[in-house]
């Protein structure tokens, strides 16, 4: 268990002195803007009483390529219980400092059951199977973008309309309808950081398409056909700009 620190992240880093902190405050939709935390002062009292939500930040999953580091895990109660689950990007400067740490919060995603095996192999390359994923799926091809994934896949949206819940599907027959159901939408993709050890990939990217755009950090893993077996996306508007 990783705790966080007033003005660090335990085994990630200390907050440079100019650092941002974005985050969600709680109010409105899960995609609302973040709110934003500028210098070490202000950055304390926000992971002291807000950027969690009151929760302790587990991290279950860590890729890191020393000037990008993307998390997930969850946010759990003073009696270990989960609450939430949270994603979140750190950027770095040279000396290690944390330069800017975007941080999303949602309702609990079910883990990945990869995780943890930090010595198998990685059975593909998620970045391959990423772009034919956001390529299909961008021209409306619903049937050859579910073909990315697994038989048995999990997949997590933010909520597609607000006051609905998260978007979540099982298995490529519930994906595609639930993509036939929510339609074409065009948004151009852009990924500014991809990490990726073993089956486990992270991404943080924006996307174009809607009048404000926005950032995402998107966590996935692959089976060991090198389809995509758990995917999981936290999304804000508008976009956090990386330094």
């Amino acid at each position: 268990m990783i705790h966080l620190m007033p003005t660090s992240f335990d085994g990630v880093g200390a907050f440079a002195e100019g650092a941002l902190l974005a985050y969600w405050d709680g109010a409105g939709e899960e995609t609302a803007p973040r709110a934003l935390a500028h210098g070490s002062d202000r950055i304390r009292t926000a992971l002291d009483r807000r950027a969690f939500g009151g929760g302790r930040p587990e991290i279950l999953v860590r890729l890191d390529d020393g000037s990008d580091c993307l998390l997930e895990g969850r946010l759990v109660g003073d009696d270990d219980e989960p609450l939430e689950t949270f994603a979140a990007s750190v950027q770095r400067d040279r000396t290690g400092a944390i330069t800017r740490c975007l941080v999303y919060r949602s309702p609990l995603v079910e883990p990945s059951r990869t995780w943890g095996s930090q010595s198998d192999p990685s059975p593909g390359d998620a970045r391959t199977v990423l772009d034919a994923y956001f390529e299909r799926l961008g021209q409306g091809r619903f049937e050859e973008a579910v073909d990315c994934f697994s038989e048995d896949c999990l997949y997590s949206h933010p909520p597609y309309a607000p006051g609905a819940g998260r978007a979540e599907f099982r298995g490529r027959a519930e994906l595609l309808a639930g993509f036939e159901h929510r339609g074409y939408r065009s948004y151009e993709y852009t990924l500014e950081a991809v990490l990726q050890r073993g089956a486990d990939c992270m991404i943080e990217g924006t996307a174009s398409g809607t009048a404000l755009g926005g950032s995402f950090v998107s966590s996935l893993s692959l089976d060991e056909d090198a389809r995509i077996q758990r995917y999981a996306t936290f999304y804000c508007e508008p976009p956090i700009e990386r330094r």
